[in-house]
């Protein structure tokens, strides 16, 4: 390969994390994320002080079409994001990308750490994930939330479903973090593939599930439900996300911006009784559903 094509994407913060997997997932050998200067994911704490601009880097083979890139991004970043296109000279991206990528806390009982870091504390329950082209490694700040939350639950004997588990790293933090099961569901069958490849990193294929939605059982619930993915998916499952919870189980709905919490909520109020954590303008859900009262 002589050339290729960098796309650079200048936006906020809060929209860095979605774009950096959004390329990812459209095939990017290598995505880099920078604010002030500054490579994001080796410099930054997933809850640390936000960035007014933030600039994300993708670089694709010749071929790719930017079109397709544009649509996407358009679609996940502010008005006012701005897109450049740049073609550039042949280096090993991949290995350069590597180099920003570095272990960090989740929690004081729970890292991220690439494959090829050694994790920093050993006795301290670690996730290997890579970069890669599923949505999850850790940096985005729904994912941080979510997996900061489950680090604080008692797991024990809990049986776990993550829907629209991408990378996997929900499914695979939560077994590893004590629940007695997890299961993975995606519509993405490449989702699968990746979130099995984790699991394997992690020492525990053989321990979780990865299927498609229609082979979840109707019959089965579960303690906790974890969907971190966007406002309308969540509204549009809420009958199917509140039925495979369990009566006095945990939901916890991420991937919604502040502005959007109450227009979420609102299909859910029925059966859940919530509270809201934030990280920059992003939102986590967390519901307790109540028993059904007899009439």
């Amino acid at each position: 390969m002589t050339h290729w094509i960098k796309i650079l994407v200048e936006t906020n913060e809060c929209a860095a994390g979605r774009l950096a997997e959004a390329l990812e997932g459209l095939g990017a050998i290598a995505v880099s994320i920078t604010g002030e200067g500054e490579p994001l994911p080796a410099k930054r704490q997933p809850f640390a002080k936000p960035l007014s601009r933030t600039s994300v880097s993708g670089l694709f083979e010749p071929a790719l079409s930017i079109d397709t890139v544009s649509s996407f991004i358009k679609a996940i970043g502010d008005s006012n994001t701005n897109i450049r296109v740049e073609t550039i000279v042949d280096r090993n991206w991949e290995l350069a990308t590597r180099e920003q990528f570095m272990p960090f806390p989740i929690s004081d009982n729970l890292w991220i750490c690439p494959s090829w870091h050694v994790p920093p504390k050993p006795d301290v329950t670690t996730l290997i994930i890579d970069p890669g082209t599923a949505f999850g490694t850790g940096y985005h700040p729904t994912t941080a939330l979510c997996l900061h939350h489950l680090s604080g639950l008692s797991l024990h004997k809990k049986r776990v479903l993550d829907w629209g588990c991408g990378s996997g790293i929900l499914a695979i933090g939560a077994y590893k973090l004590g629940a007695d099961s997890a299961l993975g569901v995606d519509i993405d069958p490449q989702a699968l593939a990746v979130s099995q490849d984790n699991a394997e990193r992690n020492g525990i294929h053989q321990s979780i599930r990865w299927v498609t939605p229609e082979a979840v059982a109707t019959t089965t619930q579960f303690d906790i439900v974890v969907a971190n993915i966007l406002a309308n998916p969540l509204i549009a499952l809420a009958p199917m996300l509140k039925h495979y919870t369990a009566i006095d189980g945990t939901l916890m709905l991420s991937g919604v911006t502040r502005p959007q919490t109450e227009r979420v909520m609102a299909h859910y109020r029925d059966t859940f009784s919530f509270d809201i954590l934030y990280r920059q303008e992003w939102a986590l859900l967390v519901g307790r559903k109540r028993p059904v009262l007899p009439t």
